[in-house]
């Protein structure tokens, strides 16, 4: 009786794999896409979650790695490390975690090491309007490294073999980042992606930022624009991928010679690294002459509860002794109560202008037992630092 129906069953399996289209038969022998997602504070909500759904329902492997306030700056090796206080998020086909806070934001080529993925996913660029006004340079030298920036990512990501997607940042209220300034960032970015072969998704022709500044931050959107912004991307990129991506094609020539690094890390040379020895420990410091613009402090030191804390300072640079920080503004966590007592830096007046060496917060662990006060408005572009202890 086994052996009669033998035959039935192997015409049927034959009969049933005929019927399949042959590029559905390839689909379903070829290994899954690997896709490593790379986001910054836009990505930590709706939008993120949204997006990164969309991929794990679309047959692909994701890696998914998001910190707030994040831009080339922290992703890159030619950078020290930097830590995100303002939210982490990583979800990989094992496993998924969100944090607070993370000492070190992971480096782009440690995560392409260790993932080989065949397409990376960039969701970046708010956090290079800083960069790109800054004060403190020429406007074409501000121009000039944000290029080198984009262009390090996208050369990192083309020497691995993968292919990039590059989502640039949606509409900003206007009064937060002018148009034009907008349109700037979007137009170094895309001419550096496209020069390695990669594909842009241009956020701002369907977005648009209608929310009241500075009521809110004229930057992240809420959870309904998040998601419809998401779903256009999501549009874009499975058109993108019918197109079957293979290989990056080799580029012959940097977009650009690489500058020396704002942050002083590594010295480079026409794309070439010259040396890993001047690379300095993740806690560099920094000697920065600072002008106070924002505070926040304890009113009565009678009525609180705790006798140690450390209050959130903002400052404006005016000038950087090392020339190894990046932004035109800091924020520092001082010690503002002492036993009781107001510090000097607790009483230090807004416009007041100071010398200060500093160190990322992380430094100290033990500050992380003080109690922080902290009432300034969120901003997350800026890393926070603590006075270096002699």
């Amino acid at each position: 009786m086994i052996r009669s129906a033998l035959p039935i069953l192997l015409c049927l399996l034959v009969t049933f794999s005929c019927a399949l289209p042959f590029a559905d038969l390839v689909a379903q022998s070829a290994a899954k896409k690997r896709v490593l997602y790379l986001g910054d504070s836009q990505s930590i909500g709706e939008f993120g979650k949204t997006f990164d759904s969309a991929l794990r329902s679309s047959n692909l492997e994701v890696y998914t790695v998001v910190a707030g306030g994040t831009s080339p700056y922290y992703w890159l090796k030619a950078f020290h490390s930097i830590p995100s206080s303002i939210g982490y998020w990583e979800k990989f086909p094992d496993g998924e975690r969100r944090l607070g806070y993370i000492r070190a934001v992971p480096k782009i080529e440690n995560l392409m090491e260790r993932h080989k993925p065949d397409i990376v996913v960039v969701q970046t660029g708010i956090n290079l309007y800083a960069t790109l006004r800054s004060k403190r340079k020429e406007q074409a030298q501000n121009y000039k490294e944000v290029k080198s920036l984009i262009d390090q990512m996208c050369f990192a990501i083309s020497q691995s073999g993968a292919q990039s997607y590059w989502i640039l940042p949606p509409h900003s209220h206007e009064s937060k980042y002018p148009a034009e300034l907008q349109n700037d960032l979007r137009d170094i970015m895309r001419e550096v992606v496209t020069h390695y072969k990669g594909t842009v998704f241009e956020s701002q022709q369907f977005t648009k930022y209608i929310d009241p500044y500075p009521a809110t931050d004229g930057i992240h959107y809420g959870p309904d624009e998040s998601r419809a912004w998401a779903r256009q991307v999501v549009t874009h990129f499975s058109s993108y991928m019918k197109m079957k991506p293979g290989q990056a094609t080799p580029v012959l020539a940097r977009a650009l010679p690489l500058q020396s690094s704002a942050a002083g890390n590594r010295g480079m040379e026409a794309g070439r690294v010259i040396g890993d020895s001047a690379k300095p420990s993740t806690n560099e410091p920094v000697t920065l002459v600072l002008k106070l613009l924002q505070k926040s402090q304890v009113q009565n030191v009678n009525e609180v509860e705790y006798s140690n804390a450390l209050g959130l300072f903002e400052y404006e640079v005016v000038d950087d002794k090392k020339g190894n920080y990046q932004f035109d503004r800091i924020r520092v966590a001082h010690g503002i109560m002492f036993q009781r007592k107001m510090t000097t830096a607790g009483r230090r007046k807004i416009g007041e202008t100071t010398e200060i060496t500093l160190v990322p917060f992380d430094t100290y662990q033990n500050l992380k037992k003080w109690k922080m006060v902290d009432d300034l408005r969120p901003n997350f572009n800026l890393p926070i630092y603590t006075p270096k202890l002699n």
